[in-house]
């Protein structure tokens, strides 16, 4: 049958049925966060010029102390919100949250590498607070053969999985705005490979905003680089959360190799994993190794499938950054499979200290 350009016959009814569906269920997991959810201003202390607009989420409040019976809230956010600056003292921070009400903040810690910060501010009532969730990004290449059980405060993301940035914009309505998207294996081209990606389209009112499941439980922080929407896992921004309010600073660990999970790899690649290590379903494998780096020492090389670190089952790319978190100048024990080779390598790898000038680079 034949239509003309000006009778384009109308979506078949179950096209528009699971498009309603999934507007209501995305529109539903955004408002059980969405109170959680601020708009961030940053102006030059001297000037009072507008600097930088973005997004936050409220997740740690303390009960009212002291003579004024105000709150002691949390914002975890991007460092984008201090744009070129590297002195908090050099802007001030308007919070505007959903009601309507603002509050002066106050950047109360932040790391440049990851590209997070903190806010403080003092509301007069209790704010809501975000509920965050751990991910769990591995995937067996043999599902049917995994029993493995993802723990309790994890949430298993899966390539294709749906997802949904959140932002809170600057106007006299303090709108919420909402992108369903996609989790997706591929990179983004920054430099953080802690960044994992989706298809959400989103604007730069996202940047610092949350990334959150279908049960409303944020899992990142988004961010946004040449149209794409790379996001940070919680897994890594709470870890940092951690350090900068126990101990001000975050650890870098650098093991100078590029990894992904094992089932990004290209299908040659797994071809040939699967037919040498029939054994093998999950892991990370090693893309690059830089020369003369703690991996190149330790005669890591590309292709290797890392299995296990000090003993521990590697199951993915998160699991891995999170076990060598906090081992900087520290021996690991890496278990490796490597074609040609029977049975796992063991190699001993010392991480050394991310430099300053060696820091993650981000758009201003």
């Amino acid at each position: 049958m034949n239509f003309s350009v000006d009778r384009i016959p109308p979506p078949p009814p179950f096209l528009k049925k699971r498009d309603d569906e999934l507007k209501l269920n995305t529109n539903l997991a955004a408002l059980k966060v969405s109170l959680s959810v601020v708009c961030l201003v940053a102006y030059h202390r001297g000037s009072g010029e507008k600097c930088f607009a973005c997004t936050g989420t409220i997740v740690e409040c303390e009960g009212a102390a002291g003579d004024d019976g105000k709150f002691d809230a949390t914002i975890l956010t991007s460092a984008s919100l201090l744009h070129s600056y590297r002195d908090p003292s050099q802007i001030t921070v308007e919070v505007h949250l959903s009601d309507g009400s603002s509050y002066e903040g106050e950047v109360s810690a932040f790391d440049l590498h990851y590209n997070i910060a903190t806010v403080k501010f003092k509301p007069d009532k209790p704010p809501q607070k975000a509920c965050l969730k751990w991910i769990d990004d591995s995937m067996s290449l043999q599902p049917d053969n995994d029993h493995t059980m993802v723990e309790a405060n994890f949430f298993n993301l899966c390539p294709g999985d749906k997802v949904i940035a959140l932002a809170r914009v600057q106007d006299h309505h303090h709108q919420l705005l909402v992108s369903s998207g996609d989790f997706s294996i591929y990179c983004c081209g920054l430099d953080c490979q802690e960044l994992l990606m989706t298809t959400c389209e989103i604007t730069t009112h996202f940047i610092g905003g949350p990334l959150i499941n279908w049960d409303g439980e944020v899992i990142g922080i988004n961010f946004f680089w040449k149209g794409q929407t790379p996001f940070l896992p919680i897994n890594i921004a709470f870890r940092c959360l951690d350090h900068l309010n126990k101990k001000r600073s975050v650890p870098h660990p650098w093991l100078g190799m590029e990894f992904t999970n094992l089932y990004a790899a290209d299908v040659v690649t797994l071809e040939e994993i699967v037919q040498l290590f029939p054994l093998v379903c999950k892991g990370v494998i090693v893309e690059e190794v830089t020369e003369e780096s703690p991996a190149d020492r330790a005669e890591i090389q590309p292709n290797d499938v890392i299995i296990k670190c000090d003993r521990e089952v590697v199951s993915c790319s998160l699991k891995f950054f999170g076990m060598i978190w906090d081992k900087v100048g520290k021996s690991m024990e890496l278990e490796v499979m490597r074609a040609g080779v029977c049975g796992p390598l063991k190699l001993a790898i010392l991480a050394d200290d991310l430099l300053p000038d060696s820091y993650n680079s981000w758009p201003i």
